[in-house]
């Protein structure tokens, strides 16, 4: 009799002891369970795949952010090849409305107003496309402007 309630005491008190998968919750139960019911590596093999995860996304990431960085640099390069276009352009413009004044060539006030207004304005903008636009835009002024004189002398 002693013996089957030392078997029954054993047994209830097993069955009052609580088991957790997770190994930080401790227990020399819990580890038994854990290692021989696979909980543990179901954790590791969880843990891991939520790591794959996020280096995924890390390296989507990333090579966007290389995108990114490769069109601000060819976005930077035109304004700066457009902007010395621009600035040749308006020395040009310049330098035909002197040459024509020297030669003694009649220059309308009007003409005379829109070569002020090329060669004083500086386009802008608040983002690079609007920089890009008014660059563009101030660049076909210039040149429309430039023939209108060549076609003076």
């Amino acid at each position: 009799m002693l013996k089957y309630l030392l078997l029954g005491t054993t047994a209830l008190s097993l069955a009052a002891c609580e088991i957790s998968e997770n190994p930080a919750d401790g227990g020399f139960l819990s580890g038994v369970v854990g290692v021989a019911g696979g909980g543990y590596q179901g954790r590791i093999e969880d843990r891991e795949a939520a790591l794959a995860t996020e280096q995924a996304q890390a390296n989507a990431l990333a090579a966007e952010q290389a995108q990114v960085a490769a069109t601000n640099a060819g976005i930077s390069a035109e304004l700066t090849r457009l902007r010395r276009e621009h600035t040749a352009l308006r020395l040009q413009i310049s330098e035909q409305l002197a040459a024509l004044q020297s030669a003694g060539v009649y220059v309308p006030s009007s003409m005379a107003t829109r070569v002020r207004a090329v060669v004083n304005t500086t386009p802008s903008g608040r983002s690079d496309a609007q920089r890009l636009a008014a660059l563009r835009q101030a660049i076909a002024d210039a040149r429309a402007l430039s023939a209108d004189l060549g076609r003076l002398s």
